[in-house]
């Protein structure tokens, strides 16, 4: 009876934690399949071109993946505003189950009932990760608790293109693309494509400057939008996204409108974390 138990205990440890042996990396992503969505605002994932995204195939009954939710959800916090898509696909055949399973569990990336991507990626246990890079290539499968695993993510996010340039041809200010990522060293980048633009009698420059500037202007004016629609309802929460539009891109022109209401609502905590959570679900 003993020697039964422990056959049976080794046979649930495999099948729930048991990761895809199959040769993936390197070819084309296969189709995301959805059967409904749980969170809300899912992206596009018939149009992830330029996307970095991280699939998760796991199940509510999985307890290596109920302990795994806590990591996703830092790195969610930490990549998500560098544009990386978080899809979790969940096995579980009761949508109100896992309905309630986020909300317990405060779940800040993307849930979906699964409908057959599994069996596409020839996953034979959970919880799997596979991460696609920005050309659709798969980049990586393995163990959320792999040592390579959080490395990895690293560099498919930063071996692609800033969020807000994603399709937009830097030309002449290549040497720019690490600079441009948001940090401490964007406000420097973004005035010197400010002086080009304003300033140069090359033709060629002005006009990548100008379109790179664009793209930029468009994605942070988005963000303080969102941001002043929060303020409506919750002006403690669009502090935080003010706040962290200010850390992301610092002071420069299009950024003055987020300065100005950050300091209007002087008299509001920062929640900065929680600003990111509703942040990143509101923006899809």
């Amino acid at each position: 009876m003993k020697a039964k138990r422990v056959a049976i205990l080794v046979g649930v440890l495999l099948f729930c934690s048991a990761a895809s042996g199959n040769s993936l990396v390197g070819v084309s992503a296969p189709t995301i399949n959805v059967r409904q969505w749980i969170t809300p605002n899912p992206p596009d994932i018939k149009n992830l071109k330029n996307t970095v995204y991280l699939l998760e195939f796991w199940a509510t009954w999985c307890k290596p993946c109920v302990r795994n939710i806590p990591h996703l959800m830092d790195i969610q916090n930490k990549y998500g505003r560098l544009g990386l898509e978080i899809v979790a696909l969940s096995q579980d055949k009761s949508a109100d189950l896992v309905k309630q399973f986020v909300r317990d569990k405060g779940m800040n990336y993307n849930v979906a009932i699964d409908n057959g991507t599994a069996d596409f990626y020839g996953i034979r246990g959970y919880p799997t990760i596979v991460i696609i890079n920005h050309r659709g290539k798969v980049a990586w499968v393995g163990y959320p608790w792999d040592i390579d695993f959080d490395k990895q993510i690293k560099k498919a996010v930063t071996a692609g293109p800033p969020p807000h340039l994603a399709g937009v041809e830097l030309g002449p200010f290549k040497n720019l693309r690490k600079s441009l990522w948001p940090g401490r060293k964007f406000p420097a980048a973004y005035k010197k494509l400010r002086r080009v633009a304003d300033e140069s009698r090359d033709t060629r420059k002005v006009a990548a400057a100008v379109a790179i500037l664009r793209a930029i202007d468009k994605g942070i004016t988005e963000k303080i939008a969102l941001a002043d629609k929060v303020r409506r309802v919750k002006p403690h929460i669009a502090r935080g996204l003010y706040a962290t539009i200010l850390e992301d891109y610092g002071r420069v022109d299009v950024t003055a409108p987020a300065e100005a209401a950050y300091l209007e609502l002087k008299d509001y905590n920062e929640q900065p974390a929680r600003a990111r959570l509703l942040g990143n679900r509101l923006s899809r």
